[in-house]
């Protein structure tokens, strides 16, 4: 179970077993949005520039397993903020902005009967070309970054830098490449935000590879990639 979960469930008992909005479950992070949220981003409640894309093969939390893994499929979500990245609507001093029209993870999670939360996961996520209207400008921005750089399966790589079998980074380097030089156009050609930016094409390549061991420095106005040094 997940950790977050299970320390909600330890502080309830008895009669205190119904949500009490103590922020916990917002400090793990925002929620992934389901298809029953699309009326709230259409009626404008959740905007674009608060949601960011996880792509397939990138590491989340799995919540059944409480282990890092890869997802097997693309899910959006409500974007974090601080150092612990909680919920982008959480603040410690109110609670939840927007409780009243919280997404459908928020309205099934509770903590002490948690059977409902675990049913929902990976059902019926929302993706990118789901939020997107056929003529809106970002859809084949979005479209034309996953094939030109989709995300390699990042608990792979996570596993082969641990084990020293990553002996070569030019696939890597190449796609990293890839995925800076699209960003750069796009966002000069469109303008785009950073929170559009992270919305349309997720988190750049290079700081998905620095969580699972790459060292990604920047020269020369390129990211390069190096395997971590062996301990002597």
């Amino acid at each position: 179970m997940d950790v977050a979960m299970q320390e909600m469930q330890d502080g309830l008992s008895g009669d205190a077993r119904k949500c009490r909005q103590c922020g916990t479950c917002c400090l793990a992070g925002g929620p992934a949005l389901h298809g029953q949220d699309l009326a709230l981003i259409r009626n404008g409640s959740l905007p674009l520039d608060c949601l960011i894309t996880i792509r397939k093969g990138e590491l989340a939390s799995d919540p059944l397993t409480n282990r890092t893994r890869s997802v097997g499929y693309e899910l959006v979500k409500i974007c974090g903020t601080g150092r612990e990245w909680r919920c982008f609507y959480y603040k410690a001093e109110s609670g939840c902005s927007i409780y009243a029209l919280r997404p459908a993870a928020c309205r099934a999670l509770r903590c002490w009967e948690p059977e409902e939360i675990l049913a929902l996961i990976g059902k019926d996520m929302l993706t990118r070309l789901d939020i997107l209207a056929p003529d809106h400008f970002l859809r084949p921005l979005a479209a034309e970054h996953e094939e030109i750089c989709p995300c390699p399966d990042m608990e792979m790589v996570r596993d082969a830098v641990s084990s020293g079998k990553l002996k070569d980074l030019g696939g890597l380097q190449s796609l990293v490449d890839a995925d800076m030089r699209f960003r750069g156009r796009v966002v000069k050609e469109h303008g785009l935000t950073l929170a559009q930016e992270l919305f349309a094409f997720g988190r750049p390549l290079f700081q998905l590879l620095q969580a699972v061991g790459i060292t990604c420095i920047e020269t020369a106005g390129r990211i390069r990639l190096s395997l971590p040094k062996k301990p002597r």
